[in-house]
């Protein structure tokens, strides 16, 4: 019977690994190789092997191989959940319950910070997620395509739409109810996972219809920042938001005295999310600003400006740790329908899943048509409506920020339950139906 009973474990250990194995292209065998190479050594000498693994110029190394797949963030992120949901519907539960509530607390003097871990992922470790879009949207806005009206209004009027049209719609299925405060949840869109959908349809989808999507997944960050600030932030401390805009303006005269360093700059960000932390807005929202006061241009013409050291830096960071870190910390949730009770649990899950599913699609193609035929756009270069339709689709998987936003949102470990269910399941559909739609649905002549 015990024999048995391992035979299952190590079954189950090896579909987990075919399973994991198969959403990473492949690449998961070959990774540990490059990681251990441990082919045809002896056990005593592994550990040896992954030291030198875990040298900087390995790491280096290992991390430009990883960050040439596009789609590798999503890869991790979905390899993350997988390993969530095994970790809460297994008898690991206690132990993946037991790490995220492990309270871990840094301090100076008479000073400290003291927050579970669940809590630093979400509040410190996520700040460098939104670091990463204060620099994108910053150098998108100078550089980039957001600078052009007829290119950039396009994807921010379908990024508006396919975020009003499904809080709308939560709106209506929620007023008044328990879940109404959940009404930001499904205005999100996760790029990451997005972009590795795309990576499958290869040229199939045009470099314009990426670059609109690119563009319309920063709005809808931006935006998300905005609603996380202003609706989900409680107790605001006047005195200390002075105190952020005070150095905000600190560092923006530095930067125009051509006296702002690196490490000073890295000093004051420091500074400014503990100052937000202790304002009452949500701190993840200070690594948006600190992205935004990144000066972009360098001191000299010699060297790295402080924005494309950052981005060096932290892009890496965000893609391969934080996010699947965020996804395994925050997507284990019980498979089962026992939270499915009372009169708040349908509203909340169907408001969710009509939102991302039908609303984002809506949103998207209906603004969109609306300024190209007002004249102020037009498609991007190459694609067609089907595109248009495919992409607004595939913008219904919300999952990273919106169950971000669910943690913010709720309080209720139940609700907060029935919105992940719900969100998962949007997703998927959401990822299918856009998959059929630009596989399948495009003309033969629009295919590239």
């Amino acid at each position: 019977m015990k024999r048995t009973h391992t035979n299952m474990h190590v079954c189950s250990v090896w579909l987990l690994w075919l399973n994991l194995n198969i959403i990473c292209g492949g690449e998961l065998g070959s990774l540990v190789g490059i990681l251990l190479n441990t082919t045809g050594i002896p056990l005593k000498n592994k550990f040896i092997n992954l030291a030198k693994t875990l040298h900087p110029a390995r790491l280096s190394e290992l991390t430009t191989y990883l960050l040439k797949d596009a789609a590798i963030s999503g890869k991790l992120i979905i390899a993350a959940v997988i390993l969530a949901l095994i970790a809460t519907n297994t008898a690991l539960r206690p132990t993946y319950e037991a790490l995220w509530n492990t309270s871990l607390t840094i301090g100076l003097g008479h000073w400290s910070l003291s927050l579970d871990l669940r809590h630093w992922i979400n509040d410190a470790l996520m700040a460098l997620f939104f670091l990463v879009v204060g620099l994108e949207l910053k150098r998108e806005f100078i550089t980039g395509e957001l600078r052009k009206f007829k290119t950039a209004i396009l994807p921010i009027a379908a990024a508006i739409g396919g975020m009003v049209v499904p809080a709308l719609i939560y709106i209506s299925l929620n007023v008044g109810g328990d879940g109404f405060k959940g009404w930001a949840i499904p205005m999100a869109t996760d790029i990451a996972i997005v972009i590795g959908l795309l990576a499958l349809l290869g040229k199939r989808v045009p470099s314009s219809i990426r670059l609109f999507l690119l563009t319309l997944a920063i709005v809808d960050d931006v935006a998300a920042v905005i609603v996380i600030a202003v609706f989900y932030s409680s107790g605001i401390n006047i005195a200390m938001l002075c105190f952020v805009a005070a150095l905000s303006a600190i560092s923006i005269l530095l930067q125009k005295s051509k006296l702002l360093s690196f490490s000073t700059f890295v000093v004051l960000a420091v500074l400014l999310w503990l100052l937000v932390n202790v304002s009452g807005i949500h701190p993840s929202i200070a690594g948006a600003l600190i992205g935004l006061l990144a000066p972009l241009s360098a001191k000299s013409g010699h060297e790295e400006s402080i924005a494309e050291r950052l981005e060096r830096f932290t892009i890496p960071i965000s893609t391969l740790l934080v996010v699947p870190i965020f996804a395994f910390a925050n997507a284990g949730i019980p498979l089962s329908l026992s939270s499915f009770q009372g009169d708040s649990a349908l509203p909340i899950a169907g408001g969710i899943i009509l939102s991302l599913v039908v609303g984002k699609v809506v949103g998207i193609v209906g603004a969109s048509w609306l300024m190209i035929k007002l004249g102020a756009s037009t498609l991007p270069s190459g694609s067609n409506w089907n595109h248009i339709i495919g992409v607004g689709m595939l913008a219904g998987i919300g999952f990273t920020v919106s169950i971000f936003v669910t943690e913010l949102a709720f309080d209720q470990e139940q609700f907060i339950t029935i919105s992940k269910l719900a969100i998962f399941l949007a997703s998927i559909l959401s990822g299918f139906l856009g998959l059929v739609v630009l596989r399948y649905m495009i003309k033969p002549a629009n295919r590239y």
